[in-house]
């Protein structure tokens, strides 16, 4: 009686998941390490009946992003080394949101899914090879492959390409992620802060993650001009904490920049000897207007 009752759990539940079809898909297979990788996903309803499911979600629910955790996991081979507990929530990010959705037959609903692979201490190129999991139902594998950055260092400057002046169809070294953020004439980055924007959360770009000792201290330069809003440069420092990259240590530089250009200074250290990378995070915010990037450096002592 109990291999019976077995089996006919394992016929249930082998029912069940054919009532849902999760399909993975992108719309290339090659990335260099400024560009950001969002899967998307398709939900269908095969059954001839409506299907519940829950849905979590990376704030703000807007963006209509899928929190990987939970019921819902990503299996993730790097170079063929699997990435444990793989997730797309970054602390002190806002704790995810909750949905219960119906899917009427023959539905199918759209889901977009982050993919921060480099909060993981990951080395490029790396082959990924991807499958979204939920309860007991599987999507298809997908594969692609990301690779580092065309930027290099210039002399001592640990920024790639800080004078924004290499680059493609973006500047090398930086991720532009918002269309209120322009690359103009290959040459410097402007912010366009309208009052929502400015009053809001604001506006910002970061650096790709760079390597770096510890302890140790630094110059950095940031010349830059703005028509009101109010910049701060952020300088992190992060290291590993459970096998996934954390911030730990915080340097911030605020700038009350004129409407000429104008090269600022500031003194940078990092104390935590677990710092193990740094990025850089330009920021603008609390006016509107446009802010003018021409040159950010860092420079050891």
């Amino acid at each position: 009686m109990k291999i019976i009752f077995i089996n006919f759990i394992f016929l249930i539940s082998l029912l069940f998941g054919k009532n849902l079809e999760l399909k993975l898909t992108l719309m290339k297979d090659v990335f260099f390490e400024e560009e950001e990788i969002v899967l998307n996903l398709k939900i269908k309803n095969l059954s001839n009946q409506t299907e519940e499911i829950k849905i979590q979600y990376l704030q703000p629910k807007e963006k209509n992003f899928l929190y990987i955790g939970g019921d819902w996991s990503l299996s993730v081979f790097s170079n063929d080394r699997k990435i444990e507990n793989f997730t797309n929530h970054i602390p002190p990010e806002p704790k995810p949101g909750e949905l219960n959705l119906s899917i009427k037959p023959d539905e199918e609903l759209k889901i977009l899914i982050p993919f921060p692979y480099y909060y993981y201490p990951l080395i490029l190129p790396s082959k990924f090879k991807v499958q979204l999991k939920y309860k007991n139902f599987s999507s298809n594998e997908i594969e692609f492959t990301v690779l580092e950055s065309k930027g290099k260092n210039k002399k001592d400057n640990l920024i790639i390409n800080p004078d924004f002046k290499e680059g493609e169809k973006y500047p090398y070294g930086w991720k532009i992620e918002n269309e209120n953020i322009f690359w103009e004439n290959k040459d410097f980055i402007i912010f366009s802060l309208d009052k929502k924007t400015a009053e809001g959360e604001g506006l910002w770009i970061y650096s790709i993650f760079n390597e770096i000792k510890t302890p140790s201290e630094y110059i950095l330069s940031v010349k830059c001009k703005s028509e009101g809003p109010l910049i701060i440069v952020f300088v992190e420092g992060w290291g590993l904490v459970n096998e996934r990259k954390r911030k730990i240590e915080r340097n911030e530089c605020h700038i009350f920049p004129e409407n000429e250009w104008k090269e600022y200074f500031f003194n940078i250290k990092f104390e935590n000897e677990n710092v193990k990378w740094f990025r850089i995070k330009l920021y603008s915010y609390l006016k509107e207007g446009k802010v003018y990037f021409d040159k950010v450096e860092l420079m050891e002592k």
